[in-house]
């Protein structure tokens, strides 16, 4: 099946991989034209792998943040083929059913040398993880089961910038609960936590975040961790949080159809910390992420302390 027939770039054109930067420049050279105006500047090269549906999402969120800054799409599910046939416009190239073991040459062969690249794993062969970490500046892991592309992150950190877009949907979660350690109170009872439970619609961002608070707070074994699986809530991977101490106890929950979350002590309204969810489609989630250019060690601490969570 073409890139065309699975419904990637339906305005592109099909061509033979040799033919990709030809084909490019020519229909550059026409945009402008009928433009009338300067090309728009290119600031990244973005890698997306992943099934059909994933890169379909993909290619609609880089398409709206192309408005504000461009980048171009490379966009490979993989398959079977040696030599599948490639779909192209000015700014994105779609390849569908590349045998993985191909991956990283059609990657280092299309990615633009001059400018940053960042691979986007939306799932697939954790195989040809290695090799697309070393050609790229950053990679963004975003897999529906996180497990097996987890399972290489100390591999791959010494490679490249890894993140998770999971991480990016948790930053909110996370401003809440810094924000009530601004108070005394809770940073004097902090070294008395004895128990973490989470509720949340996405048990994986529940484990990252269980590891993000794991590392920030230097627990041991002894912090008990309990994640319950509950309905996914669309705005939101996470729907309520308690840290339980001897001393002090703090939720943070989810507003449902308020657009935000609240933090405070238990029990203590005056406490309350309200956060905006903000925009979580995944237009802006990416967006935030590709502005983002050194490694995350915040991010890295969370993840190594996650993977000795039990899942």
């Amino acid at each position: 099946m073409s890139a065309k027939a699975a419904g990637l770039l339906p305005s592109g054109q099909d061509v033979q991989f040799s033919e990709i930067e030809v084909t490019l420049a020519r229909v550059v050279r026409e945009g402008r034209r009928r433009k009338r105006g300067p090309a728009r500047a290119l600031t990244a090269t973005v890698v997306v792998i992943g099934d059909l549906p994933q890169l379909t999402s993909a290619a609609d969120a880089l398409e709206q943040l192309g408005e504000v800054g461009g980048v171009r799409a490379i966009l490979i599910s993989e398959g079977e083929h040696t030599a599948p046939i490639a779909r192209v416009t000015e700014n994105a190239i779609a390849i569908n059913g590349l045998a993985p073991r191909f991956l990283n040459n059609a990657v280092a062969a299309l990615r633009l040398s001059s400018l940053p690249a960042v691979v986007w794993w939306r799932g697939g062969s954790v195989a040809a993880l290695d090799d697309l970490a070393g050609l790229a500046d950053r990679m963004i892991l975003d897999a529906e089961d996180p497990g097996p592309s987890w399972s290489q992150s100390l591999r791959l950190i010494q490679r490249t910038a890894l993140t998770d877009l999971r991480w990016t949907r948790l930053t909110r979660w996370r401003s809440a609960l810094a924000h009530l350690f601004d108070l005394p109170q809770v940073r004097e009872g902090s070294a008395d936590f004895r128990a973490l439970s989470i509720e949340a619609g996405d048990p994986h961002a529940a484990r990252l975040y269980a590891g993000w608070l794991r590392a920030c707070l230097r627990w041991t074994s002894e912090v008990a961790v309990d994640i319950a699986v509950v309905k996914p809530d669309a705005a939101s991977p996470l729907n309520r949080v308690r840290l339980t101490g001897t001393g002090v106890s703090i939720v943070a929950e989810l507003k449902v159809g308020r657009g935000c979350l609240a933090a405070a002590i238990d029990g203590r309204d005056s406490s309350t910390r309200i956060v905006p969810l903000g925009d979580g489609s995944l237009a802006s989630l990416i967006g935030e992420e590709l502005g983002v250019r050194t490694r995350d060690l915040a991010f890295e601490r969370a993840l190594a302390s996650a993977l000795e969570i039990q899942a």
